[in-house]
């Protein structure tokens, strides 16, 4: 028997990927659409390039409705809704499974409903395996802070960085913003323009990275760890690269090239979807694309004693509606890779 299915916002562009990816995954069926905007129409009335592969209607979302129809529901939502409508769910269904892609629940640490204390887990599977598939609600990450984390994780373990000299300057495509029409997202403002936003400690996933990366640190420290994130808009539709600096510590200043890119290759040896790439190849936006591949080169600035770590991943994919599926695939005891083994589009 296949797992039923429901997305809440299937016309956002998380909501379009997550159906694209669920019609070729073999154990589970999509049994409900949702949509305030669009109810009524038939899925491929939104999205021709889904014409007599998904005949569902979208309706508005109800609790009730989607609680009998669905084992597990993706929540692909602005944010501030899953908070208040999760509860709604539990309490028509005490053991439906919950994906939530926004950012209600990432700080959270329990949901209240049923006169009841469930459980979240912050959906990263390779650094939180363990707690997603023991738990019933999951807080997809966040696109930057997926790439950022996994970067970073090897390091934070190991404590051979100064956690004080982390600078962080990432990019990302376009339809991180959402669908949403705004006026700084026209073409003629993107086309061939290179914009940096939301610098100075303002943007809104710096207090997700900090509290992740804490968790990391094996020396706990006093102080919190920050960071210096500095995200730019690039012109294209999709994808993020990260390009991250830090200083290695004082007694940790003579490690080589080879030990650092075993150092990674180590931590992630078993993490089917992390790459570790050699040296001399950088990981780029193409290569990743429309994969949920994160690919990682960390390099050694003998120079400058600091290391230098690059990671690109399709924030519609690994960093949204791919990483979702992977979380889905764990807290179903199903295998890890389904609907998501497939590498980037070429060219």
């Amino acid at each position: 028997m296949k797992f039923k299915i429901g997305i809440i916002g299937a016309t956002g562009y998380t909501g379009a990927e997550l159906i694209k990816l669920l019609l070729n995954h073999p154990g589970v069926e999509i049994t409900a659409v949702t949509s305030e905007q669009h109810a009524g129409k038939k899925y491929y009335e939104i999205y021709p390039s889904f014409y007599d592969r998904l005949k569902l209607k979208l309706k508005k979302t109800n609790a009730n409705e989607l609680a009998k129809k669905c084992d597990l529901i993706f929540l692909a939502t602005p944010n501030d809704f899953a908070k208040h409508f999760i509860p709604q769910l539990l309490r028509k269904n005490k053991s439906i499974k919950l994906i939530d892609l926004s950012s209600d629940f990432r700080l959270a640490k329990t949901v209240n409903a049923n006169n009841k204390k469930y459980d979240t887990a912050y959906g990263l599977p390779e650094i939180n395996r363990k707690e997603v598939r023991t738990s019933q609600i999951i807080a997809n990450p966040g696109c930057y802070p997926t790439s950022i984390i996994l970067a970073l994780a090897p390091l934070l373990r190991k404590n051979i960085i100064d956690v004080e000299s982390i600078i962080i300057d990432s990019k990302s495509g376009v339809s991180g913003a959402g669908k949403g029409p705004k006026q700084d997202l026209h073409f003629v403002e993107i086309n061939e323009s290179f914009t940096p936003y939301k610098l100075g400690g303002t943007h809104r996933h710096i207090p997700e990275i900090e509290n992740e990366l804490s968790k990391l640190l094996t020396v706990k420290k006093k102080s919190n760890l920050k960071i210096v994130f500095s995200p730019h808009l690039l012109p294209i539709n999709r994808g993020i690269i990260s390009t991250i600096y830090v200083s290695l510590k004082r007694n940790k200043r003579k490690k080589s090239q080879n030990e650092i890119t075993k150092l990674y290759k180590t931590f992630y040896k078993n993490e089917y979807f992390i790459k570790i790439l050699p040296p001399n190849i950088y990981p780029q936006i193409k290569n990743v694309r429309n994969s949920n591949f994160c690919h990682i080169t960390p390099l050694v600035d003998k120079r400058t004693n600091k290391l230098i770590i690059v990671s690109a991943i399709d924030n519609m994919v690994k960093g949204a509606s791919g990483q979702a599926i992977q979380n889905m695939n764990i807290i179903l005891s199903l295998d890890e890779k389904l609907g998501l083994d497939t590498t980037s589009n070429i060219p």
